[in-house]
């Protein structure tokens, strides 16, 4: 039942991130994603390796997660070159 329910919601965040426009909506979505991953490999391999596996793949998920956030950070401070923005500024 859990695997299910796990499975719906990767299929509705991986259609969000297909659908929105928004870098930052779209990063976040893929990392719902790869937490449900983990939560998949955890419940469908039930040995003591897929407790391992699921647990790596969570660490990892969490790293990409926080170079996410460090990345988006960065990204709000950076001031970019708009030619449209000059072009109005002379009329």
């Amino acid at each position: 039942m859990f695997i299910e329910i796990i499975g719906v919601i990767t299929i509705l965040m991986a259609l969000r991130a297909v659908i929105t426009k928004d870098r930052a909506e779209k990063l976040l979505y893929i990392n719902v994603i790869g937490f449900c991953v983990s939560a998949l490999i955890a419940l469908y391999i039930q040995t003591p390796f897929g407790l391992v596996l699921a647990a790596a793949f969570f660490i990892s998920s969490t790293i990409g997660a926080n170079a996410i956030a460090y990345s988006l950070k960065d990204l709000e401070d950076e001031i970019t070159y708009d030619k449209n923005i000059e072009e109005h500024k002379e009329n």
